[in-house]
């Protein structure tokens, strides 16, 4: 199933995010996820999709 991921999407929605589901942003962009990091920046969470297609989806929050 495809996960949609944005902005609005929850902490936990996106932090349940695992390697090897489908995602798509609000863009278009989408594909399977190869790896995952999030970043803890002041105040905002930075959750970087690597995805095997070759592209990122960023979600900050």
């Amino acid at each position: 199933m495809m996960k949609k991921v944005t902005r609005n999407t929850s902490n936990a929605d996106l932090e349940s995010i695992q390697e090897g589901d489908q995602i798509k942003d609000d863009t278009g962009k989408a594909g399977e996820v190869e790896n995952i990091e999030i970043l803890n920046r002041h105040k905002e969470k930075q959750f970087y999709y690597k995805l095997k297609n070759d592209g990122t989806i960023l979600v900050i929050k």
